[in-house]
């Protein structure tokens, strides 16, 4: 009798295998369709195609295929685009695109979860509890509630019913086509294993709201000497793997500061220093910034939010960052092409004449130039398309960083264009590449 039910359950498992894999192969399908059809219509308007051309339409049906095939798959675009050093920045810019905002799930199932992690009713936990949620992502929904025996109000952040097994049933397909296409020989510098292993475990320790919970803490305690950085606080007795009860913080968006009282040049020096702090001395790094994970407080604050996905540095993970980011910002060329040579995985032998050549007149065209005159998306891009093409790849957590980086200096540029970014990037740089323990904040304020 056991024998058969574990049959039965290995049978239901390759049925579940089998019908997600045609639900991948048809999109797949329809996303190749899409593809050539709009490059047959762009051939025709334009008399032609270009390289950047093709991987806007690659990109745009890559999207379209991976919105339909639901949470796991929008997350894995949402974590791809943020990797240039194995997306092309066309790709990428398409990938971004890829919709946060989805149907809420009923609320029936938010108080079951919530019950059931908690032991007690929904109305013996909390005094309020709004049915209809803030926010609703392809991981979770968030409802605005207050505590039951305080009164205080708190955002509650609810995962979606069933979306580990159905991430753990998507990642598994994705391993195997990575199998795959890791025998390809063009394509396996970049890994396609060891990449789709790095997207999933991204996407599950979103998964796991402990995971985010521990890392809030810890964030806490690096930056509690800084009362202008703010992580909202928790609610430790009702937080969960699948849910995350902490205050709430009613900032406002970059667009909403002059309305608000807030000083746009002040915040804007501020995040790029979050993020050096973050970078250069702690070593340990919220990996997905964006505008919608920042608000901004009152007397110029900066909350962060969403902190599920981090990088973590050690000493030499730290020097070795802040060595390419002072090669950037001094404008030293051959120094930056030495050291990105030694730093990454490399292909074969390279005209490595060539390759200094480009990375010198890649960076002869953003120094000494302000925030606002820069494109921090085409830079970035544009640098890593060099790597590419020489055959070199980035070790994923330095990628991340840059994007983080370029995350905050977008966020910068819309604030304040003539923010001087190397102003506020070299004390920390000194700081790491001298072994410093630590650089305050106030202390690196240049405005």
């Amino acid at each position: 009798m056991a024998a058969t039910q574990e049959s039965m359950k290995r049978l239901r498992a390759a049925g579940r295998i089998v019908i997600r894999s045609m639900q991948i192969v048809t999109w797949g399908t329809y996303a190749l369709l899409s593809f050539a059809g709009a490059l047959a219509v762009r051939a025709v308007r334009e008399h032609g195609l270009d390289r950047s051309a093709m991987l806007t339409a690659a990109g745009a049906a890559l999207r379209t295929a991976l919105e339909h095939l639901g949470a796991t798959f929008i997350k894995l675009g949402q974590v791809a685009s943020t990797r240039p050093d194995l997306v092309p920045s066309e790709i990428a810019a398409e990938l971004v695109k890829l919709q946060e905002d989805v149907r809420p799930f009923p609320f029936a199932q938010v108080r079951e979860m919530i019950e059931a992690d908690f032991g007690a009713p929904l109305e013996h936990l909390f005094s309020a509890f709004e049915r209809r949620p803030l926010a609703a992502a392809s991981v979770a929904q968030v409802h605005r509630a207050r505590i039951a025996h305080d009164g205080r109000a708190v955002a509650v952040k609810v995962r979606r019913p069933a979306i580990a097994a159905a991430a753990a049933l998507d990642q598994s397909i994705a391993l195997g086509l990575a199998r795959v296409l890791q025998a390809i020989p063009t394509l396996h510098l970049l890994s396609p294993v060891a990449a789709v292993r790095q997207f999933c475990a991204a996407v599950n320790r979103q998964l796991d709201f402990r995971i985010e919970a521990a890392n809030n803490l810890r964030f806490r305690e690096n930056f509690s000497r800084e009362p202008a950085v703010v992580f909202p606080e928790l609610v430790e007795r009702l937080c969960s793997e699948r849910v995350l009860t902490m205050e709430l913080l009613e900032g406002v968006r970059e667009g909403e500061l002059a309305a608000a009282g807030l000083d746009p040049r002040q915040v804007a020096a501020l995040g790029i220093k979050v993020f050096c702090k973050m970078a250069f001395i702690d070593g340990f790094v919220h990996a997905d910034l964006h505008p919608g994970n920042i608000r901004f407080l009152p007397g110029n604050r900066i909350a962060l939010f969403d902190l599920g996905l981090t990088t973590e540095l050690n000493a030499q993970d730290r020097l070795l960052f802040a060595q390419t980011m002072y090669y950037m910002a001094n404008g030293m060329g051959p120094e930056l092409a030495r050291h990105m040579y030694q730093l990454c995985r490399r292909r074969g032998p390279i005209d490595y004449a060539a390759y200094e050549a480009e990375i010198t007149a890649y960076l002869r065209r953003f120094i000494n130039r302000a925030l606002g005159e820069i494109e921090m998306t085409a830079a970035i891009g544009s640098f890593f398309d060099i790597l590419r093409r020489y055959g070199m790849r980035m070790d994923g957590r330095y990628t991340v960083l840059n994007i983080s980086f370029v995350v905050v200096e977008g966020l910068g540029k819309k604030l304040d264009p003539a923010l001087d970014i190397t102003a506020q990037v070299r004390p920390f740089l000194e700081a790491a590449l001298a072994g410093a323990a630590g650089t305050p904040l106030a202390g690196a304020v240049e405005t």
